[in-house]
């Protein structure tokens, strides 16, 4: 299925919303000021293509137990369109492919480039850190990787002298660091319990999506 024409929007608003959190019917309404039961058919042509999922929970609402739409994946709809190559394609996305998408969403190809080469030298450390925050304040942009492995230091400067590109990285053990400098500089390409929304954007950061 293409998912161009399907995806238009409400049911695009709606997906929208449940991938920030899971949601009923009667917040998504509220959320795109519509009707519930216009969301609850939306819901049911998202479901029948395998996008969502429903769960009932233990909370009650007027006296029926209350249902829950949430993400039943991560996919991404990919139209790439070149003279060699051009294709519409839905793949299921891995915890690199994420990465690798937000890294794509830098509007500076050569940081693209410098980013994604020093992403996948920091590969195979990713267990041990919980988030990698690229700024792009200055010319030369900088990697904050957050971890408490305190050897980490010293593999990501061997990896930087490998490389030989315009880039700098420093280890920090807090992400509070970073909003001294401001979020509109940082692109958060991993950052898996959402530490930069929380500490940062909630805190006067004007850090916009493109």
């Amino acid at each position: 299925m293409e998912l161009d024409s399907f995806l238009s929007s409400p049911r695009w608003d709606i997906l929208q919303i449940i991938a920030k959190k899971p949601s009923s019917p009667i917040e998504i309404a509220g959320e795109i000021k519509t009707t519930v039961s216009f969301v609850s058919q939306q819901l049911k042509l998202l479901e029948a293509a395998g996008l969502v999922k429903k769960e009932r929970t233990g909370a009650v609402e007027k006296g029926k137990p209350r249902t829950i739409f949430s993400l039943s994946k991560e996919i991404a709809y990919i139209i790439p369109l070149s003279h060699e190559f051009s294709k519409k394609q839905t793949i299921d996305l891995s915890r690199e492919n994420k990465i690798i998408l937000k890294i794509w969403s830098i509007k500076d190809a050569r940081v693209q480039r410098i980013i994604e080469k020093f992403f996948w030298a920091i590969d195979d450390s990713l267990e041990e850190i919980n988030g990698i925050y690229i700024c792009l304040k200055d010319i030369i942009p900088k990697a904050y990787i957050l971890s408490e492995e305190k050897k980490l230091t010293q593999k990501i400067n061997n990896i930087l002298k490998k490389l030989g590109e315009p880039l700098e990285a420093e280890v920090i053990s807090s992400i509070e660091k970073l909003s001294v400098i401001g979020a509109e500089f940082f692109v958060p390409i991993y950052d898996p319990s959402e530490l930069f929304k929380n500490n940062i954007l909630l805190k006067g950061g004007d850090n916009k999506d493109d």
